[in-house]
Parts: structure tokens; sequence; C-alpha cells
């Protein structure tokens, strides 16, 4: 029986869903999501700059930067969208495998939020950033690379 294999390309703003049915097969494209907050320059978005803060002794005001800017906060919940995302297809059996292709840093953000057996699930990464490449190329550098071969054993440990 040959194991389904799903296949995320994605960035901090944006994502593709591809599934892969069998081995050699094409991609079929099952959904594409977009979290544009996540490419806001990162300051407030109400009045565009960071809070202030008055001086106790004199007029002078600083600015109060936070502990965490908007767009990483924006990425993590991006992060949190997809991996749910990823979640429900596996408890819903949509998937054996799967494929997480993203930029280093926003590979890390979504092993953060990845549960255990869905991790286990994953059995190649790349950490590129593929998102603007069309399915056939898409395909074509997945192959090249020996990314995402549904029939092959799982990484076992």
């Amino acid at each position: 029986m040959s194991k389904k294999t799903w296949v995320l390309v994605a960035d901090a703003a944006k994502a593709r869903l591809f599934e892969l049915p069998q081995k050699e097969a094409n991609l079929i494209e099952i959904a594409c999501y977009a979290h544009p907050d996540s490419r806001t320059p990162g300051q407030h978005p109400a009045h565009g700059r960071l809070p202030r803060a008055q001086e106790s002794n004199g007029p002078a005001r600083h600015a109060i930067e936070p502990r965490t800017t908007l767009r990483v906060k924006h990425q993590d919940q991006f992060a949190a969208i997809l991996s749910d995302v990823m979640r429900r297809g596996r408890l819903e059996r949509r998937y054996d495998q799967l494929v997480l292709i993203a930029p280093p840093r926003f590979l890390g953000v979504l092993h953060k939020h990845l549960d255990e057996q869905t991790l286990a699930c994953v059995v190649d990464e790349v950490g590129n950033d593929f998102l603007k490449l069309s399915t056939t190329d898409l395909r074509t550098r997945i192959w090249q690379d020996g990314v995402a071969a549904p029939n092959a054993a799982s990484v076992a440990s």
C-alpha cells in the first residue's frame, strides 16, 4: 500500500500545502494559506511607532522596546495555525508522511508548535524558500534533492 505524503512549503507569511499521493506522481495543491500580518514592519499598527515612557525627572521621553516584536508574534501565530492544520490532517489520516520546506528560521518556529506525533510523521525537511516556485519546478526540485520519496521506509530511530 502506498503512503500519502503531504508537502508543506511555507515562509513566515504564506504557505502552500501539497499532496503527493504516490511515488513519481505530480504534486496536488490542496490548500493555500496567507497571514499578511507577518509581513508588517513590526511597529504598533495604530500609530506606527513604539510606545513612549515619560522620564521621571525632566521632560525626556524614551521608546519602550517590546520583548517580542509584532512581526515575531505574527510569525508565531501563523506557525501555530499551520501546525494545527498538520495535526488535524494526521488525526483524520489524510497523510502518512510529512515533508516540511521553509526557510531555516521559520522551520524552527514551526517545529516549536508541532506536537510529538506530528513530528514523528516528518520524513524530510528542507531549509530553503521554495514558495515562489511553480508546482512543476517544485516537483522537479523535490525529486532532484531526493526529498519526499513517499514509498521509502520511514525514518526509524
